[in-house]
């Protein structure tokens, strides 16, 4: 029924390998590589031929829980990825993924397919971006519940529709290729917030944050590059895009303040029209016209500023225009050049001061004592900023469960930039908190029928710090707020009637804080993988759930954050170790990857 191709390296027109070997891992390789990790019972099953070659992948209960290839194609082609499948009993839902373009399609299998054997041959067609290596999956549904789907017959050829079978035999020797990133989710299931800005699992799309840009106040989202760190390259990108913040228009618009002077549009001077016309009053002061580009955008920032300046030789006291921002402090360029226009195009860090001015001087009097009307005229005034601040508004739950950290106030917003520089914490992205108003709250409320755990990786600014992340959760009797309080990075718990430190040691080091507790509620405390409480009853007073401050109102953080984790559930037995590069379990899996200890 079907045609059936031998092939050393590969069918005629099939460009997998090993199209029926799925127990093969030198070609397909099985993620994520751990306790989730999909089996394979090979030659289990009938296959369409009335053999017995199709073999029953067993999927975890996990969306990154798949089957993988490695090939090589061409740029801009299109190609059809294609595989026999049928359902054990019932229906099951699985992908067919392009992992590297981060695109798939989802399937249904049932038992009574139209194919032989009750199966059914499902195509998912997609087009290349450049030439190079892509991987292909058969993965598990965005539904995460464990399934058996019966596999045989892989396929992928060039066009757009799936070419009569050919079949394709396994690699011989060689070895597997490297593994793709694996996050924290590819390892540990059943969490319930993750905000971090590394990828929670390789086989997800989400965002991880958020970011407002100082500049104009523009939005956009920021996700992963293709190691799951934080697409910064992206960010900075948008961040410190150029932004026009002001550019003049005098041709009948006079907008320019003036002080000790008198300012008109639509001047015609030295051979250009729309020029503006700044004209001293007689007296003593400074004499200048000025305009607040930089308003709440400075603080470290880069503007270009660009003018055309002209200055009458026939003035009779004033022979110069200075041009600065602040009070003086912050003098770029000096026009004594007369009767001609003069561009000036200077690129400066604004470090105090809102206001640019244009400065009327006579040789160095700040203040000239002008006995009769002195002019000079501007032009073409551009002011663009070249670097920003990026404020978080958004912290995305890249679990999945809708527990977005957010603040809409500007004020109150956390910086991943800073000055056009990414916030950097051991040379990884985080996210730095003031100390005074910034938070980020979201309003989730869970269950602790099964315990709480929580994860924090974070750098103080001050070692007597208070409040860094809360999530309220809630018992028979009470509600428990789930995060860290700590006044010496430890933890801070309300005991019986008493609210007492815990354990913890003063630190401005970046540390991985990690709270567990039953649903007596008993918690344990540690710090870098070494236990800072004892086991102690706890009962704290209800807090709103929160990242920066608690109730999103008070005790609030300064420092620096990079990843809080949250589970409904006691993870003592997955809290692992801690040791230097490394660790192992929960513990060791962000050690690894923050590099803390």
């Amino acid at each position: 029924m079907y045609r059936y191709v031998m092939g050393s390296g590969g069918g005629l027109g099939n460009l997998l390998k090993a199209s029926e070997e799925f127990q093969q891992t030198v070609d397909w390789v099985r993620y994520p590589t751990n306790s989730q990790t999909p089996t394979v019972n090979a030659d289990s099953r009938p296959d369409p031929n009335g053999g017995t070659t199709a073999d029953q992948v067993g999927l975890t209960a996990n969306t990154s829980a798949r089957l993988q290839q490695t090939v090589t194609l061409s740029a801009s082609t299109e190609y059809t990825f294609s595989v026999y499948a049928r359902a054990v009993s019932g229906t099951v839902d699985f992908r067919m993924r392009n992992v590297t373009l981060k695109a798939a399609e989802v399937k249904t299998a049932t038992t009574t397919g139209p194919d032989g054997g009750g199966f059914t041959r499902f195509t998912y067609t997609f087009t290349t971006t450049t030439a190079g290596s892509y991987e292909l999956a058969l993965q598990n549904d965005t539904n995460a519940t464990a399934k058996d789907v019966i596999f045989w017959g892989a396929m992928l050829n060039q066009g757009g529709t799936a070419a009569e079978y050919e079949y394709a035999a396994p690699t011989t020797g060689g070895s597997a290729p490297a593994p793709a990133y694996a996050g924290f989710g590819d390892a540990f299931g059943g969490v319930t917030a993750y905000y971090s800005l590394r990828q929670f699992t390789e086989a997800e799309t989400l965002n991880a944050i958020r970011v407002r840009r100082s500049s104009d106040d523009a939005e956009q989202d920021i996700g992963f590059d293709a190691n799951g760190d934080l697409d910064s390259t992206a960010l900075l990108a948008f961040v410190n895009e150029d932004v026009d913040v002001y550019t003049s228009d005098f041709s009948s618009t006079e907008d320019l303040g003036e002080t000790n002077g008198t300012g008109a549009a639509a001047q015609s001077i030295g051979g250009v029209d729309d020029a503006y016309k700044f004209t001293t009053i007689t007296g003593t002061g400074q004499m200048f016209a000025g305009l607040e580009p930089f308003s709440g955008k400075g603080g470290g920032n880069e503007f270009r500023v660009q003018a055309d300046v002209y200055l009458p030789s026939t003035n009779a006291e004033i022979d110069k225009v200075r041009i600065f921002t602040g009070y003086g402090t912050e003098i770029f360029a000096e026009v004594t050049t007369t009767d001609s226009w003069v561009s000036v195009d200077q690129t400066i860090t604004i470090t105090s001061g809102e206001v640019l001015r244009f400065q009327a001087y006579d040789g160095t009097d700040v203040t000239p004592t002008t006995t009769e009307a002195n002019v000079f005229y501007l032009k073409n005034i551009v002011v663009t900023q070249t670097t920003a601040d990026g404020a978080v508004t958004t912290w995305y739950d890249q679990a999945g469960n809708g527990n977005d950290a957010t603040n809409s106030t500007e004020s109150e917003q956390p910086l991943i930039v800073d000055g056009g520089t990414l916030v950097e914490e051991n040379s990884k992205a985080a996210v730095d908190f003031d100390g005074v108003d910034d938070d980020l709250t979201f309003t989730d409320t869970g269950t602790m029928a099964n315990g709480c755990s929580s994860f924090h990786v974070l750098a103080a600014d001050d070692a007597a710090q208070d409040s860094v992340a809360f999530y309220k959760v809630v018992d028979a009797d009470n509600i428990l707020s789930m995060g860290l309080r700590s006044n010496v990075i430890g933890a801070r718990f309300r005991e019986a009637a008493a609210e007492t430190n815990k354990g913890g040691t003063s630190s401005t080091n970046q540390v991985l804080f990690a709270q567990t507790s039953d649903n007596t509620p008993t918690m344990t405390a540690t710090l870098d993988g070494v236990s800072v409480t004892t086991t102690v009853n706890i009962r704290l007073a209800p807090v709103g759930s929160s990242i920066g401050s608690r109730n999103g109102s008070d005790y609030h953080y300064d420092g620096t954050m990079q990843e809080i984790v949250f589970f409904e559930s006691n993870q003592s037995a997955n809290l692992g170790t801690v040791t230097t590069g490394g660790g192992t379990l929960i513990q060791g899996n962000i050690n690894t990857y923050f590099d803390i200890v």
